[in-house]
């Protein structure tokens, strides 16, 4: 047997067969043709042409190929990446069958090129192999990887978050000695029955199925790769007998340590995917390489130039983005929230805002002959007054202040109790009799009536009480007009997505389904196994179209009919603590979502509007990493400036790309937003969101080159053209970036302020285009992270 390590080994499948095994190292598998069936635990997968998928560390799965199959195999050396990684937890979670993701392509070109050097690897062209195998296992890390240890997601307290890496610290720092649940007990002052509990609750194990696993990890790695007998490595790695170490091994892997070893010796029993290839099966992948060549030859083109036809439109701009979400709806009786607001639709076109809480027992309170509802009238004439349409939350969510997704600053408020069915019924006639009256029926059919999935209401089960309140908020408003649109349930997006297939078929075995679907999307991710749910932050780039894709699958799968979908919260990060939020990248994240989920969604609301939302007592700074569109100072972020350029897009689109989006009015004149967005590097993944510093912000980014792009619109007058560019940069117009210039000083005083506030506004460069031969060609060279608006306007004479 060769003892050598390598941290990656390629290997073909070319035949068809039929097993069920299981390994200590994971496997990676990339299907260049043919048909494959890979069955883990109890879940079955149909991989096709071009997916990836990736086996855990000693998960038993079962391959079944037919056809022509060609699949490439890559085995990992689990001991040497938990060496690089530090970290023996590991879990990927990379399964292009039922995921999308950016970074799947990503991998498919570093395999292929892999794959192309595979019968060199040998000699001179070793080195880049192995750079190519660390550069495939950086990728599949930075967008696939969750450390078992890192609970993110669960909201679980912090404490006990440090009591979990209290207990694997320990484990793992003296698995090889004579540990007892009771030494551990008397280590962390807890009984042991308590603890007991917290381990099996926790990690899904007890103790010592915990501690024999971690010993396991330890002892397979000896017993493949050392000489030690069976005794000496059981000693070794923990066991108290070599007996003991046989039964823990056989109830994990099946059978003995010796069998293992010398199955794993034998030569006859190497599986066929590790022997010589013939010549007939070099020769098919030297065939798939070359078609894949031909592929990606025949994809390449200039990116740098943008050709489109004024003539030809493409389709057509809507409102579909205009909204922001405040939160708390009695936050609009404040006089500088009033003013922000007011600020926000003036320049950036907002039309609807989301709201909550309106029927605390707080503002709405029992009068002898009903509910008082003077408070909510202040809250809603100031946007009706105002030209904002209100997008109404009917539940009472929590306001949480995020430093991460599992550390919140709860502020003080009472118990959220749901409202007995009777009540909230009486409390729903009163208020919808009350706004009809007030408002009229007209007003009330251009808003938004929405109802979540509050946790307390089990929507997940068939008899949750989720359904009934909701189809008695639904009937009340159709009473009133057919024509008002309610909605829910404001499920998340990568979090709760497993459950949507669920819920959308309940909802479509009921008598009333909602007007819309409502989701909220912030790049996470969670993975379930076995009943222990995990979580990660995504720097997929195209997360939310991706996720959206998934998600509109699972509609059409349950024929839920034609309904509207809603995005009604929408960010990158639920932090009020992320430095990003301040920066250029946010504007660039914005306008890039904007137009990939342009004509994909019915509605999206930007998750939100004011830094007010979480001002609090560590907020003593300038800009503090909340998502705001404008500081508690009133001073506008490049993230305002987005949906200010957003808004002066025309309503015709003749183009539209992953950076850019051109819109005209057909009469000569043109509007183009773009971006040079950069996607985050995995530093930034296994970074706390409030610990990144804005002095090391572009160390988060996976480059910072600039971006060349050439608009040519063919078909347009000729004549003279005015070109007016309006762009946000680092140099620019971004008040993170000023704020620099004063290193960041605290407590600056007013005429200071004001210098932020006056400074920090789009930069703009005008200048002539002459267009003789019916094209209008402009350049442009955008910084990273920079966001740019052209408005082009033909110049009549007479």
């Amino acid at each position: 047997m060769d003892n050598r390590r390598k941290l990656m080994q390629l290997y073909f499948l070319t035949e068809p067969e039929v097993c069920t095994h299981y390994h200590q190292d994971p496997e990676l598998f990339y299907l260049l043709s043919g048909h494959f069936e890979v069955k883990i635990d109890d879940a079955v997968y149909q991989m096709k042409k071009g997916d990836i998928l990736l086996i855990n560390a000693n998960k038993r799965h079962t391959l079944a190929a037919k056809g022509d199959l060609l699949m490439a195999r890559f085995e990992i050396d689990f001991h040497l990446l938990a060496e690089q990684l530090g970290s023996m937890q590991l879990l990927f979670w990379c399964n292009s069958v039922i995921d999308k993701n950016e970074a799947f392509q990503e991998l498919r070109i570093l395999l292929d090129k892999i794959i192309d050097r595979y019968f060199e690897q040998e000699n001179k062209d070793a080195l880049r192999m192995n750079a190519l195998y660390y550069e495939t296992l950086y990728v599949l890390a930075g967008n696939f990887l969750v450390k078992s240890d890192d609970i993110r997601l669960n909201v679980e307290d912090s404490q006990d978050r440090v009591r979990i890496r209290q207990i694997q610290n320990y484990i793992q720092a003296n698995y090889q000695s004579q540990i007892s649940l009771n030494d551990l007990a008397d280590r962390l002052f807890l009984s042991n029955a308590y603890l007991s509990k917290y381990i099996k609750k926790h990690l899904g194990l007890t103790f010592m199925e915990y501690l024999n696993n971690v010993r396991l990890f330890h002892a397979v790695d000896e017993l493949l790769y050392s000489k030690k007998n069976i005794t000496h490595i059981a000693m070794d790695n923990g066991f108290p007998t070599s007996a003991a170490f046989t039964k823990a091994f056989r109830d994990v892997h099946g059978e003995s340590p010796s069998e293992y070893r010398k199955l794993m010796q034998e030569e006859n029993s190497t599986p066929r995917d590790r022997r010589e290839l013939t010549k007939e099966e070099e020769l098919k992948i030297v065939e798939y390489l070359k078609l894949k060549r031909q592929e990606d030859e025949a994809e390449i083109s200039d990116s740098r130039i943008c050709h489109m036809d004024a003539a030809v439109i493409t389709g057509k701009t809507n409102d579909f983005g205009k909204a922001v979400v405040l939160g708390d709806a009695y936050t609009i009786l404040q006089s500088d929230v009033q003013e922000q607001l007011k600020e926000l639709k003036q320049t950036t076109g907002i039309q609807y805002v989301k709201i909550w809480n309106i029927l605390s027992k707080e503002h709405c309170f029992l009068e002898k002959k009903g509910y008082n509802f003077r408070k909510l009238d202040l809250v809603l004439d100031f946007m009706v007054e105002n030209h904002m349409k209100p997008y109404l939350e009917l539940g009472h969510k929590p306001t949480l202040f995020m430093y991460t997704p599992e550390r919140s600053v709860k502020g003080q408020e009472e118990e959220r109790k749901i409202y007995q069915y009777s009540v909230f019924e009486e409390i729903i006639k009163q208020l919808c009799t009350h706004l009809v009256n007030r408002y009229g029926i007209e007003e009330l059919e251009s808003w938004y009536f929405a109802y979540w999935n509050d946790p307390q209401l089990n929507m997940t089960e068939a008899e949750g009480k989720y359904y009934p309140y909701f189809e008695m908020i639904y009937r009340t408003l159709k009473e009133i007009s057919p024509d008002i649109r309610v909605g829910g349930a404001s499920l998340i997006l990568g979090y709760e997505l497993d459950v949507c297939s669920n819920i959308l078929n309940l909802w479509k075995q009921r008598n009333i389904t909602p007007d819309f679907f409502s989701v909220c999307s912030f790049q996470y991710i969670a993975v379930t196994d076995h009943e222990t749910r995990y979580g990660r932050k995504s720097i997929d780039s195209k997360y939310m179209k991706n996720q959206i894709d998934i998600l509109q699958n699972a509609m059409d799968e349950s024929g839920i009919g034609n309904i509207e979908l809603h995005v009604d919260e929408w960010n990158f990060t639920i932090s009020n603590r992320n430095v990003l939020n301040d920066s250029c990248e946010q504007g660039a994240y914005i306008l890039k979502n904007y137009i990939d989920m342009e004509g994909t969604v019915d509605f999206m609301a930007y998750w939100h509007a004011l830094d007010l939302y979480s001002d609090y007592y560590d907020t003593n700074t300038i800009l503090n990493g909340d998502s705001g569109l404008i500081s508690r100072d009133g001073i506008r972020k490049p993230s305002f400036y987005a949906f200010s350029f957003i808004n002066r897009l025309l309503p015709y689109v003749i183009y539209k790309d992953e950076n850019a989006i051109v819109t005209t009015n057909k009469r000569g004149r043109y509007v183009i937003g773009c971006h040079n967005f950069k996607k985050l590097s995995s530093r930034y993944v296994f970074t706390e969101e409030d610990e990144i510093k804005v002095r090391e912000l572009d160390n988060y980014m996976e480059d910072m080159d600039p971006l060349e792009r050439k608009f040519c619109i063919s078909n347009v007058k000729n004549g003279s053209y005015i070109v007016k560019m309006h762009y946000v940069n680092k140099e620019n117009g971004s008040v993170q970036d000023l704020w620099k210039q004063m290193d960041y000083t605290k407590g600056l005083a007013k005429e200071e302020l004001e210098y932020l506030k006056n400074s920090a506004i789009p930069s703009i460069i005008m200048r002539t285009v002459l267009v003789e031969d019916g094209v209008l060609e402009i350049e442009n060279v955008l910084k990273a992270q920079e966001i740019r608006m052209l408005d082009i306007q033909y110049q009549y004479s007479l």
